[in-house]
């Protein structure tokens, strides 16, 4: 067999190869693996040229060889291999990965023992190919193209998330390239698909490389500069924006580590495209922030999908805050301008509400303690601006100073400091507003004073208060217990 002419008939599918195996050498968007999966998939293009024309010329010899036997099933083999390989460069299948490849392991031996079994082709002594005359002579082929299909299947379904001119090209070629291969069935003409596997992979790996440099590599969303980059491109498409922002990131990070962080951030990516619209695209823009761009959608259409995706989020123990608003007159910035003032707004609402929560559950808590210890309970609680808008006096406290209920003794901070014993109201008071006034937070609430009970007596109590703060160190809730001191006062304790 000549060499020059079976290196000069592929000689632009090896300088392709060639270029992109040096091109690899430069990759850095890429993951190591999928470069590794690519070599091999070069490798494999390499080995079935070379089988092909070794194949090609044991036909020209008179008899039956050994060598053909062989080379016959190795290259039908070889098709959805390589078909296999472009799948793992992109890591497709991540679990039930035999399944991908059990219809090569079920194959290989059917096709390597054909010669005997008749089942799919023969060669006769003289060397001719023969077929079956069942559908099974076109196995092989099917075989092929079953790989073709998965391929544009797992490719598809992979890169959802992103806009249908980032898959076209692909999908294109494989499709093109699956009718050649059809034609060739049709028509009986024998060809060697190692060039159009070449160009192929080229397109395939351009496209790969395309939609990772895309991508963010943690979410797996499209990046920061996709958003910028389709906010241009997509205006006259974008009929409405979200932004969105994941709550308390940084207590996982801090409490739990970066790793759980991370967890979280891809789970919330996960649910937020858990509801694959077409017509939807979602973008990790910063470290907790995301924001959403809806192509021809309406405005029920957006709404329905944000539950959606409250929905989900609802499952995993995350929470994120939402905000949207339907562009008007093309204007993508002021659009997510509104949409960024309605998430923060969500955001403080979310936040304020799991705060509360918190505050319940700890007032609560109190609560028992003192009825098991005999105290008294008082709360209040601060809006956003750590203005005072509510307090609280507990039954118990009211029944240790003679009074009832709520009529005879009101919700209001003077029901208490009216009271007060004149020497020692200013120090009381002035600890009490100094404790709130505390954003650090180190300042706690603890007295000792007199006390004018409804019999006209004056008591002694001991008061304690502790306040529950939001995150910028403006007061939540203040809550605190009272004990009634006056006979250790008169033992002189």
């Amino acid at each position: 067999m000549d060499i020059a002419p079976l290196v000069l008939s592929n000689y632009i599918m090896v300088a392709e190869l060639l270029g992109l195996w040096v091109m690899l050498e430069s990759n850095v968007h890429l993951k190591k693996r999928t470069i590794n999966v690519t070599r091999v998939v070069i490798l494999l293009i390499f080995a079935e040229a070379v089988c092909w024309a070794v194949e090609r010329w044991t036909r020209e010899i008179g008899y039956l060889t050994a060598a053909r036997l062989f080379l016959a099933p190795t290259i039908y083999l070889l098709h959805p291999i390589i078909m296999i390989g472009i799948m793992e460069m992109a890591d497709f299948v991540k679990k039930h990965r035999l399944l991908l490849y059990l219809p090569v392991l079920i194959s290989a031996p059917l096709l390597y023992t054909s010669q005997w079994t008749h089942l799919i082709y023969w060669f006769s002594p003289e060397n001719l190919y023969i077929g079956a005359d069942t559908p099974m002579r076109y196995f092989p082929y099917f075989l092929f193209l079953l790989y073709v299909v998965l391929f544009i299947g797992a490719f598809t379904i992979h890169y959802a998330r992103y806009g249908t001119a980032e898959r076209r090209g692909i999908q294109v070629s494989i499709i093109a390239a699956a009718v050649g291969v059809v034609c060739n069935i049709i028509f009986s003409i024998d060809a060697d698909y190692s060039t159009l596997f070449a160009s192929l992979l080229l397109i395939y790996y351009l496209s790969l490389y395309i939609l990772t440099a895309k991508e963010d590599t943690l979410t797996h969303l499209l990046n920061r500069q996709c958003y910028f980059s389709d906010s241009d491109k997509l205006k006259d498409q974008i009929s409405a924006v979200v932004s969105v922002d994941m709550n308390d990131l940084k207590k996982i990070n801090d409490s739990q580590g970066h790793d759980a962080g991370d967890k979280a951030l891809k789970t919330v990516a996960d649910c937020l495209t858990k509801n694959r619209l077409k017509n939807k695209l979602v973008y990790r823009i910063g470290g907790d922030e995301y924001a959403i761009f809806y192509l021809g959608a309406s405005e029920a259409a957006v709404k329905n999908d944000i539950e959606s995706m409250r929905k989900e989020l609802s499952k995993t123990g995350y929470t994120c805050a939402f905000g949207y608003e339907m562009v008007k007159e093309k204007d993508i910035h002021k659009a997510m301008l509104v949409a960024d003032h309605e998430m923060y707004s969500n955001k403080a609402v979310l936040k304020d509400s799991s705060e509360r929560r918190i505050a319940a559950h700890k007032e609560a808590t109190i609560r028992v303690m003192h009825e098991a210890l005999g105290s008294g309970m008082w709360g209040m609680e601060f809006d956003e601006n750590g203005k005072m808008v509510s307090v609280e006096w507990s039954p118990e406290f009211r029944r240790m100073i003679g009074y009832k209920d709520e009529n005879d003794f009101p919700n209001v901070l003077e029901s208490w400091s009216d009271l007060l014993y004149p020497e020692d109201k200013e120090a009381v008071l002035k600890e009490f507003n100094e404790t709130i006034s505390d954003y650090s937070g180190r300042k706690n609430y603890d007295v000792e004073y007199r006390l004018k009970v409804r019999s006209g007596d004056w008591r002694w109590f001991h008061a304690i208060g502790r306040l529950l703060r939001r995150d910028n160190g403006v007061p939540l809730s203040y809550v605190g217990m009272f004990v009634d001191i006056t006979n250790r006062k008169a033992a002189g304790l």
